[in-house]
Formats: structure tokens, sequence, C-alpha cells
């Protein structure tokens, strides 16, 4: 379950980094990684393309062989040399996390807010919008609170998911 952990998080990551309604993007991106219960943080970076409605890949220059790609239903990872592909449509759990992204990269982050029973608050300050989705109750696995920071563009500049586990992983996008 750990590696459908970490796919989650590169999925968002990924996802992040497009706009709403947007048909091909493409940007950078680095990672922080707080373990909280160590104080240890990971860095991390590469490169995301999208094209609509689920073509996806995110390619990591750090650390450097890791990647992740969408084609649709496939999911296809690797994270320290191991390689997998989940289907989604045969696997209810993954099904629900590309749904919360998909509607997240699109602006209906009010679906994935009701797919996942989350609590949603939007904020607009100078000129950034905040998208905060919070877990009503608490779970073993999952994400307790993920934010997006979006520029006036509406693009993601920024997103911040918090598990369950105590794992913070911060991104931030550059276009």
């Amino acid at each position: 379950m750990n590696e459908m952990k970490k796919i989650f998080v590169f999925l968002c990551l990924a996802l992040l980094g497009l706009s709403a309604g947007a048909q091909d993007l493409s940007c950078t991106f680095t990672q922080k990684k707080t373990l909280k219960a160590v104080h240890k943080v990971i860095p991390g970076s590469g490169t995301v393309t999208f094209t609509a409605p689920d073509q996806l890949s995110m390619m990591y220059d750090e650390p450097q062989g890791e990647y992740l790609i969408i084609d649709g239903n496939q999911f296809k990872n690797a994270v320290k040399g191991k390689a997998i592909t989940v289907d989604t449509s045969k696997n209810a759990y993954m099904r629900n996390l590309r749904n919360t992204l998909l509607n997240c990269i699109t602006g209906n982050y009010e679906a994935a807010a009701k797919e996942n029973d989350a609590n949603l608050v939007v904020e607009e300050k100078g000129g950034i919008k905040t998208v905060t989705i919070m877990a009503r109750k608490q779970a073993v696995k999952g994400y307790s609170r993920i934010i997006m920071d979006y520029d006036k563009k509406g693009r993601p500049v920024r997103m911040v998911l918090d598990e369950f586990t105590g794992i913070e992983t911060e991104y931030t996008f550059k276009y």
C-alpha cells in the first residue's frame, strides 16, 4: 500500500502542473517531502507534461530514473528502481485517487471534495486562489489535507499533501 501512496503523491504533483481546462501544458517542479517523525527532508525535481483529457508524463531528474506515466486508466510508475502498472478500472482505491486528481486538474474540486467526503475551502488573496480539501474523518491511509495554490492564470503554483501518517509533501511549479 505504500507504493499506492507514492503513486498518489506523484499523480497529485503531476496533475497540479496543469491549469483547469488546459489541453496541453508542461512545467518543471521541485518537491520537498518531510518525514515529520524523524525530521528528514527528501528533495525531488523534474518535468511534467499533460495532454487532455488523461495523458500525463512525469519524469524525475531527482531522484533520477523515477517516473509516472498516466495513459487513460493505466498508471505506470517507477520508484526506487521498482516499476509497477495499475489499471484503475480494476482497482477502486486507485480509481478514487485518479478521479480526485482529474477533478482537481479540471477545476472541479467540489467533486473531488464530495467524492472524498471532505470539506472544501476556497480563498482568494493577492491574486492567488487557495483551495483546501480537508478530510472529515481520520483514516489509516490517504490524505488528511490537500492545499492547492493557483496563480492569476488559473495555473497551480504550489501543492501541499498532508498524509494521515505524518508525511508532508510540498511541490512548487514553474512555467
